[in-house]
This record gives C-alpha cells, structure tokens and sequence, in this order.
C-alpha cells in the first residue's frame, strides 16, 4: 500500500488487491456483526493455540469469528461476544446499573454511528477502479478513523492483546505460529490509521 496523501485537493491511498480485500472483507464483517440480532454462543478464541494453517485459512478464521452474530441488549449477558464487549465497554465499570442505565439510552445511537461509518468505509473501497487507488472524501476520514480504529479492536481481541507486553510477545512469535499473520494484519491496521493521521496535521 502506498500512504495516503493528498493529491489534488483529494484524500487517496493505493492499494494492493490482497489489501482491498482484506480491508473490505473486515469491514463488511464489522458491519454484520453491528447487525446481527441473536445471541452468539460462548466461543474459545479461535487464533489461540498453536494450530497450523495457511494466512488464507488464519485470515477465513478471523472473518468467521468477526461475523458471530450479537443480540442488541448484548453487554448484559456474559456470554456476549468479546468483541464487542471492546467496542462498546462499560461506562461504568463499577456500577452495573448505572452502566446498563447508560447503555439503555446510547447503545442504539452508538451502534448506529459505527454502522454508519463502516458502510461509508466499504462505500469508498468499492469505489476502487484498476488504478487500485483509493479516495477518501473528507466528510468520510472520521468514518475511516473509527472504523479502523473498530477493527483494530476486533483483532486485538481475538489475538488476545491487552497490554504492550502482549504486543510484544507477538511480534517475536515464529512465522509458522497462525497468530503472525493475523498480528500483521493488525499491525497494518495501525499503520494505515497512522497515515491517514498524518495527512491531517
């Protein structure tokens, strides 16, 4: 990918086919999983361990967990899907209900914000022709940043990462353990934040 700039008054980025596909592929998950109405089961996070498998076969596991459907009253069961547990935390860790008060008001106008944005994402992606470049319009950029900013969530929660120490430990993981591919994932995540950012300044 090269980063974005601007070019003739006009956020854009190139990207690779692998990379418009991965980035279309998550935020098309992102969005059923904002979807979704019934209650997902308890899952064991698929990318733990030290199972084999090919990046296509890491990446087809990562959008299978990512489209776990969720039931709208989600944060009061706890069975719920760690996902969004991320993305939509508790406002008050201490005080359930206070934080379920909270949710009772927000969590559909939340969710509809993020859902928003994702479509705004995915809408400029199928927009990308053979140049394989990629416009951002700047009423869309938040919508970039949130969302990016949602599926960074997502993967951090499926790798497990919690901490810098977290982080750390993946980066020095072998290439043939199944998280270093899905980690590069998140990292690229970040890295594309960080160039749109950069483009603000």
């Amino acid at each position: 990918m090269h980063a974005f700039r601007r070019r003739r008054g006009q956020l854009t980025c190139t990207l690779e086919h692998e990379e418009l596909t991965i980035m279309s592929n998550l935020a098309q998950q992102l969005v059923e999983l904002l979807t979704s109405q019934a209650m997902p089961p308890v899952r064991s996070g698929a990318l733990d361990g030290d199972s084999g498998g090919s990046e296509e076969d890491i990446f087809g596991e990562l959008e299978r967990e990512l489209s776990q459907p969720v039931d709208a009253g989600f944060c009061s069961d706890s069975s719920v899907d760690p996902v969004l547990r991320r993305i939509f935390p508790d406002a008050y860790r201490d005080d359930d209900k206070a934080s379920a008060e909270f949710r009772r008001f927000s969590q559909a106008e939340q969710r509809d914000a993020k859902l928003n944005s994702a479509v705004a994402v995915i809408s400029d992606l199928n927009q990308v022709g053979h140049d394989r470049r990629c416009v951002v319009p700047d009423e869309h950029v938040e919508d970039w940043l949130k969302t990016l900013t949602a599926l960074r969530l997502a993967v951090s929660v499926r790798l497990g990462i919690e901490t810098a120490s977290d982080q750390d430990m993946l980066a020095e993981l072998p290439d043939s353990d199944p998280r270093t591919s899905v980690f590069s994932i998140y990292e690229w995540l970040g890295w594309v934040q960080e160039s749109l950012l950069d483009c603000l300044h």
